[in-house]
């Protein structure tokens, strides 16, 4: 059911069956032009959902946009379906283009490859091609969109809309700032409760100190309203900063203990070796899409260090294993 937060503010609940996510938060501000900020997996149930709840709120679908905060598919995937004639998806300059990438077969066969030498196998690679979200409820089409830049303005519903550039989540995460009504909508940049998954991505050489770097750009704001794409758990915007960054930089030393006391491992072995808040006996019976994501925050942690000196990366027979620099 859409939950009015303010008077031209509505959260939607979109489900996320079978993820630990469980459910999307989506927003819009609602106007004589309304904006949809994410929208779900391109699944039938979340688009059964989102429809619903848009109906709820009484926006004019036919002037809506849809605002995507980044490109992984439980934010961008129905976006495509959702949108009218004469309305557009607006996406950061940067992530744009990964979500025509993402629909390329070739773009996941080389992300698997690069797994392997990680240290997965070609079984579980195999298995993840077939039921991997992240590609299968991709967008199908992508059109209609224009993309922004860091500082560019929307206006919706009388308020004006500040993108803020915040790499890490993704090479091109965007908030958006309302400063006058004190919102902000996090997408995954932020949020509470869980902490936002940072993997490594091959055109971020150091995806983690990205993210890092861009938790202070947001740090200070003044903020009235935190708005994150998960959970309904919110709080201070400066403490969760805190919060978030002491949380990495324990990670960062637990991986560099773990490849000084066992040098050689690969970033399959090392993320087996890290704790992760799931309930699950041992890194063997983890599901294997979560082991996916944490395989790529180990590989973000990795890289931080490199990138900083402190581990060196070998390929061995055609895998990649690291080491502790002398």
């Amino acid at each position: 059911m859409a939950e009015q937060l303010a008077r031209d503010l509505w959260r939607l609940e979109i489900p996320l069956e079978g993820s630990p996510l469980k459910t999307l938060n989506s927003y819009l501000i609602r106007g004589e032009r309304s904006l949809l900020i994410d929208t779900g997996f391109r699944w039938p149930s979340c688009r059964a959902a989102c429809e619903r709840e848009l109906a709820e709120t009484g926006a004019d679908r036919d002037r809506t946009d849809i605002f995507i905060t980044h490109l992984h598919s439980d934010h961008v995937g129905l976006a495509p379906e959702l949108i009218r004639p004469g309305c557009r998806i607006l996406i950061g300059e940067v992530d744009g283009p990964g979500v025509a990438d993402y629909m390329d077969e070739s773009c996941w066969q080389n992300l698997y490859a690069r797994y392997i030498q990680d240290g997965f196998t070609r079984e579980e690679t195999d298995r993840l091609r077939a039921g991997n979200p992240a590609q299968t409820a991709a967008p199908a089409v992508w059109t209609q969109y224009r993309y922004l830049r860091d500082g560019d303005t929307l206006s919706y519903g009388g308020h004006t809309l500040r993108c803020i550039l915040t790499p890490g989540h993704t090479p091109g995460h965007m908030c958006l700032y309302e400063p006058e009504a004190g919102w902000l909508f996090t997408g995954d940049h932020i949020l509470f409760h869980i902490s936002p998954n940072i993997c490594r991505w091959e055109t971020m050489p150091d995806a983690l100190g990205s993210y890092l770097e861009s938790l202070q750009t947001v740090r200070d704001l003044p903020v009235e309203l935190l708005l994150p794409a998960h959970r309904r758990d919110t709080g201070v915007l400066r403490d969760r900063v805190d919060e978030l960054t002491a949380h990495h930089l324990r990670r960062v030393e637990d991986a560099w203990q773990t490849v000084r006391e066992e040098p050689g491992l690969t970033g399959y072995e090392i993320a087996g070796r890290m704790r992760w808040r799931i309930r699950s006996r041992s890194w063997e019976d983890f599901p294997l899409e979560q082991k996916f994501f944490a395989v790529g925050e180990a590989l973000a942690h990795l890289d931080y260090l490199e990138v900083r000196g402190r581990v060196l990366r070998r390929e061995e027979r055609g895998k990649y294993r690291y080491y502790v620099t002398v």
